[in-house]
């Protein structure tokens, strides 16, 4: 894992192999509470790619990177434009999950030109977050990472897989997390968003109650140049609950650009 200083932050990220600066490169961000983890499934198959880079990076006080986190996803944006910056990246392939794709539609909407496609995962154009989940988690910590694997998967999913992300909750802290959902709760570009002028594939899973198909329907709705991908028996976490689908779903989606 590499590493870099941003504002408030040392910002720590996985890189593929054959890094090659002249061609595209996939950014992938990760959601509310989450850590460059919620994309290992990816990662596996992206990281020898050679018609472009991969690049997977813990947001500030997520993971491994250090610093306070941010309560506006336009601070999150603006973080993400200085890492870019910094990394000299003018190409970009923006895969953004929940808050993630938050971020990712306002960066796109920012700095068009330097986007060549944006896969919007899970995410809206608005993403509120329950008065009684903001409650419990500065009330409760511990409870709200009992509470939240049973809303953040299908039913059906793997037992392993809901204590997995409980684990990944109680490893981020408590006030970061409550600053993203903070953030998620303030954030609504639905005036805005059909100014996204990139390529967009949008994923949602059919069986996701926090941002549900409808949020994706919507952004197909808005954004011109647009797909929607239903992934079926999947919760929040589809890139994890079905990864095979998700991979298959992404990849032709990437070579078809």
């Amino acid at each position: 894992m590499l590493s870099i200083l941003t504002p408030n932050s040392k910002t720590h990220y996985l890189r593929s192999d054959n890094f090659n600066k002249h061609h595209p490169t996939m950014l992938m961000i990760h959601g509310a509470g989450q850590t460059g983890n919620t994309w290992e499934n990816q990662f596996e198959i992206l990281r020898d790619q050679t018609k472009f880079n991969t690049i997977i990076l813990d947001l500030p006080g997520h993971g491994k990177s250090s610093g306070p986190g941010c309560s506006r996803i336009d601070d999150y944006k603006n973080f993400l434009k200085y890492f870019s910056d910094e990394l000299d990246l003018t190409d970009l392939i923006l895969v953004g999950h929940s808050m993630g794709g938050g971020i990712a539609q306002l960066y796109t909407i920012a700095y068009p030109q330097s986007v060549n496609s944006l896969i919007l995962v899970a995410t809206g154009a608005r993403l509120r977050v329950a008065k009684e989940t903001l409650n419990l988690v500065k009330s409760d910590y511990h409870r709200f990472c009992e509470i939240a694997p049973s809303r953040a998967f299908a039913d059906s999913s793997r037992d392993e897989l809901k204590e997995e992300f409980r684990l990944g909750l109680l490893s981020v802290p408590p006030e970061v997390v409550y600053q993203d959902f903070i953030a998620c709760d303030e954030f609504d570009i639905t005036g805005e968003v059909e100014d996204i002028p990139a390529p967009t594939l949008i994923i949602s899973g059919d069986q996701d109650i926090l941002t549900p198909v409808k949020y994706g329907e919507y952004l197909a709705e808005k954004i011109k140049n647009s797909t929607l991908q239903v992934i079926r028996d999947a919760g929040h976490f589809m890139m994890k609950e079905k990864p095979h689908e998700f991979n298959r779903v992404l990849m032709k989606f990437v070579k078809s650009r």
